[in-house]
């Protein structure tokens, strides 16, 4: 057996993301979630409306968070 881990096609890894993923989009006239895929029309499901703004992740705000404590601390250092 090999060490590297192997790259399954069927199996979800990070090396292989999905094909069809979906992405949250809500409508800028009625405020509903879509989910719409990469192919799918930019309209909202509900109204109709063609403009849609993508939905923030949380990802970056917990990024910020993990980070914070080493900024804080580095800058507490730098003007010292």
């Amino acid at each position: 057996m090999s060490a590297t881990p192997s790259g399954d096609p069927g199996k979800d890894n990070p090396l292989n993301p999905p094909k069809q993923q979906t992405m949250i989009y809500i409508c800028g006239e009625c405020h509903a979630e879509n989910e719409i895929k990469a192919r799918d029309p930019i309209r909202c499901r509900e109204c109709g409306y063609r403009i849609m703004y993508k939905k923030r992740t949380r990802r970056c705000i917990l990024l910020l968070m993990l980070c914070m404590p080493t900024w804080i601390y580095m800058n507490s250092i730098s003007t010292s």
